[in-house]
């Protein structure tokens, strides 16, 4: 990343209608400006800043930082990643919110991405004057999302399969096929394809499932083996077309691919 690209992105965020302070976009710049291998050190800073209770830390508005630096800064996708993780291991703040590390369950964070990221990219109009930065911002949160899952050891609010579900059935399970969503799914299969095949044979429900969605998928809801056979077979027919790009068909083909092996692994 050029620093005109991160001045122009720091610039944007003091446009906000609920900005960040000036200490604390200085602190996320200098967090994006660090190498990797000083993460922890920015994610102990950071997160000193938003160490109060609920009613007065101002949480929300990071989360909200983070989640545009998902969507417009793909070069550091990694990094943000790492600082979620670094966060929620973060020793700080016992008894603020109650026993635990103030950041141990990411407070506010499940509820910010299912009110103003889940959704925000649905339905992707190719006709549309931003569609390439929207294309690119949603395959960043999905990759962002699929590298904390992989990562989530026994965390439950890292564990995002339920959006990684989303995901899939939205590029596997309508027509005509969109490209652009085929490309989002992509990550959860290269980052996440044994833990999202072990929640299919768990079974259960799939969150945001209304009537609404469309699928042709069929009337079963939820998790299921079946379920994740037919995305497989979706991705393969996908990799067979010519009516995708070429990038798209070898996408797809990798994804069919990955989920046969974990599947066969598994017996």
């Amino acid at each position: 990343m050029t620093s005109e690209d991160l001045d122009a992105w720091v610039a944007a965020q003091k446009k906000l209608p609920r900005p960040p302070t000036d200490e604390e976009l200085a602190a996320f710049r200098e967090f994006l400006e660090a190498p990797e291998s000083d993460v922890w050190l920015h994610a102990k800073k950071i997160g000193a800043l938003y160490i109060k209770p609920l009613e007065k830390s101002r949480v929300d508005i990071f989360w909200f930082v983070l989640g545009d630096a998902v969507n417009n800064l793909t070069s550091q996708n990694d990094k943000l990643a790492e600082l979620v993780l670094k966060l929620q291991r973060l020793p700080d703040g016992k008894g603020v919110l109650g026993p635990e590390p103030w950041w141990s369950d990411l407070p506010c964070f499940n509820n910010f991405w299912t009110e103003w990221m889940q959704f925000q990219f649905d339905d992707l109009s190719e006709s549309s004057r931003d569609f390439e930065a929207n294309r690119q911002a949603n395959i960043n949160r999905n990759a962002f999302l699929a590298k904390l899952t992989a990562r989530m050891g026994n965390v439950v609010d890292l564990d995002q399969r339920e959006r990684g579900g989303q995901t899939l059935k939205q590029a596997l399970e309508r027509t005509p096929v969109s490209e652009a969503n085929i490309l989002a799914a992509e990550p959860w299969i290269t980052y996440c394809a044994d833990s999202l095949y072990e929640r299919s044979l768990q079974g259960g429900p799939m969150s945001w499932e209304h009537p609404h969605n469309g699928t042709n998928w069929g009337t079963k809801k939820g998790w299921s083996k079946a379920r994740w056979q037919y995305w497989r077979k979706r991705f393969l027919e996908i990799s067979n077309t010519v009516k995708v790009k070429d990038e798209v068909r070898n996408v797809a083909k990798e994804c069919a691919d990955r989920m046969e092996a974990v599947e066969k692994a598994r017996g």
